[in-house]
């Protein structure tokens, strides 16, 4: 075990959770997620891509709070208030996605499942990256991990 683990597991301790980011690279955007909302809260753990950290950080803080007092988010429904003036979406990401995006969950979990949310978040005109009419010029900003079909529009 290496500092970076032991500061996970110190925050978990202490916290209820950890924030992982992985900074953006040639293979794709930036994410932050968190470890430790499914064993402290019974809760899944939650990603958000493509996003600048601190803003990762502010946001994934303020559902660890809502969390904290009683707020329960589920896949296909809509939240307003997580980002500013806003609705975000909740989406159920498949386990087939969690090597890539929530590798450090793995490892604290060991063999456990663990749910894993994705909030989703729009443009500042409203559009969802599922939609027609997202930004060609942000297209590859937040990749859809889960089934939009279970969106409840």
């Amino acid at each position: 075990m290496d500092a970076g683990d032991q500061k996970l597991l110190d925050d978990i301790s202490r916290y209820g959770f950890h924030i992982v980011s992985v900074m953006e690279d040639a293979e794709g955007p930036g994410f932050s997620y968190t470890v430790g909302l499914f064993q402290t809260y019974r809760h899944p753990e939650v990603i958000i891509i493509g996003l600048r950290q601190q803003l990762c950080h502010i946001l994934l803080n303020n559902i660890r709070e809502d969390i904290k007092n009683g707020t329960r988010f589920q896949t296909g429904s809509f939240y307003p208030g997580v980002l500013d003036d806003f609705q975000c979406v909740m989406l159920e990401v498949p386990a087939r996605h969690f090597k890539e995006y929530a590798g450090y969950a793995l490892w604290y979990y060991v063999n456990a499942k663990f749910p894993l949310l994705q909030c989703l978040y729009p443009t500042v005109q409203g559009i969802f990256p599922w939609e027609k009419e997202w930004p060609e010029d942000i297209q590859n900003l937040q990749p859809v991990l889960g089934d939009v079909n279970q969106i409840r529009f």
